[in-house]
């Protein structure tokens, strides 16, 4: 699946373009994380991998929802942000049964963003980045996620490493995806291409010509 993570600035694009866009993009940063970890000792079970995949994509959810504040009006945030939370649900609902079987896995990672969003609501942005206590939190949910790890070193491998650079790569991402000409919703994309007149049907600009009987 290729999808394209900056357009020109020129381009006119729905929420749905974007939050789809935002949603894979999530999803490729969160994956190259877990491989990252690996790399660095920590020991990931099976089971846990999706449970650390989940606290992932909530942190760079909420990072985006923090991220767009000024960028965008209240309702096109919370269409995005809506938007995104299902897509993502989706990328979770069916990688899950991929490795681990069947299950309402989408319904169980909505249960833990909804209740993420109103934890990392306690945390600010500073300066446009996630303060302290926004990473500290992340990283303790990611030892949660994990057994038989070194607790001390996965909370600073977090914090000061993997946090920031998930944060860097999805907020040159965003900037990159909400930087065109004009957002519009689907309903009025839609109405755009039904108002549209195909070219065969336009009339001729033309006064020279004549038809013939």
């Amino acid at each position: 699946m290729r999808v394209k993570s900056k357009w020109h600035k020129t381009q006119v694009k729905t929420i749905e373009d974007i939050g789809g866009a935002m949603a894979f993009i999530c999803w490729r940063i969160t994956k190259n994380h877990l491989e990252d970890l690996i790399n660095e000792g920590f020991v990931i079970e099976k089971e846990q991998v999706f449970d650390v995949i989940a606290e992932y994509l909530c942190f760079l959810i909420q990072s985006i929802d923090r991220l767009i504040f000024k960028t965008l009006n209240t309702k096109q945030r919370q269409e995005l942000i809506n938007k995104l939370a299902k897509q993502s649900a989706f990328y979770y609902q069916e990688n899950k049964t991929d490795r681990i079987g069947e299950g309402n896995h989408w319904k169980a990672f909505i249960n833990t963003y909804n209740q993420r969003s109103k934890d990392y609501s306690d945390y600010e942005f500073i300066g446009n980045e996630p303060d302290y206590h926004f990473l500290r939190y992340f990283a303790e949910k990611v030892k949660s996620a994990m057994t038989d790890v070194d607790e001390k070193w996965v909370v600073q491998q977090i914090i000061e490493i993997q946090a920031p650079k998930a944060f860097k790569k999805i907020s040159a991402s965003v900037d990159d995806l909400v930087s065109v000409d004009n957002i519009i919703s689907k309903t009025e994309q839609i109405k755009l291409k039904e108002e549209k007149i195909p070219r065969s049907k336009r009339k001729s600009t033309r006064s020279d010509l004549k038809i013939l009987p």
